[in-house]
């Protein structure tokens, strides 16, 4: 397992958008009948140079896995990720649903603990054939969540990833259902010392 360098954008861009090209927690915020490849490109763009101005950006040891998680107050200021965010909103989102959008992203944001210090695990994704490419990751994550002593945040909009998480020591705290829009969203927390249930 290694951190990611800008040189590895193409791999880390194509990673995302093959792993979460079908994950509804993703494609309920795309214009409908837009380029969907690009339209996810675009946000895995976005995905990657905010991780790694915040050195978040994690890939496994077989380079099929990609991991997003980083801390929380460590606030960047970066032109590149402003860009980025810009040209995935232009390329993704109808116009007419951005108040939609901003509207369910504030509420997300308000669920999460709005100060303190904590990692905030993003996006993973893992290629087909990665083999344990995601339990390395996440192991890594684990791992610096213990050596700085913080949680770990993160939300999950498919029901097998929050059962798996759960194995991993997740707690979910909140829970969050758009049944007009078949969207759900599980909001779970990781404390370091958690135990792991295996089974």
């Amino acid at each position: 397992m290694r951190k990611a360098t800008k040189s590895d954008q193409a791999k880390v861009v194509d990673i995302i958008s093959k792993s979460f090209a079908e994950n509804p927690g993703v494609n309920w915020m795309f214009k409908k009948g837009g380029n969907h490849a690009r339209m996810m490109k675009s946000l895995a763009s976005y995905v990657f140079m905010k991780g790694l101005v915040r050195n978040g950006v994690y890939i496994s040891s077989n380079e099929k896995g990609v991991a997003v998680c980083y801390q929380f107050n460590e606030t960047k200021f970066s032109l590149t990720e402003i860009l980025h965010q810009l040209i995935f909103v232009f390329h993704s989102f109808d116009f007419r649903s951005i108040p939609k959008i901003l509207k369910r992203e504030s509420y997300r944001k308000k669920i999460r603990p709005a100060s303190g210090e904590y990692l905030y695990f993003w996006f993973l994704g893992v290629l087909p054939g990665g083999k344990n490419a995601g339990f390395e990751l996440k192991n890594a994550i684990f791992n610096e969540a213990r050596r700085k002593n913080l949680p770990i945040y993160l939300e999950t909009a498919v029901a097998r990833n929050q059962q798996v998480y759960e194995r991993l020591g997740f707690k979910t705290y909140h829970y969050w259902e758009n049944t007009a829009e078949n969207i759900k969203f599980w909001f779970m927390k990781w404390e370091p010392g958690a135990s792991v249930n295996q089974g």
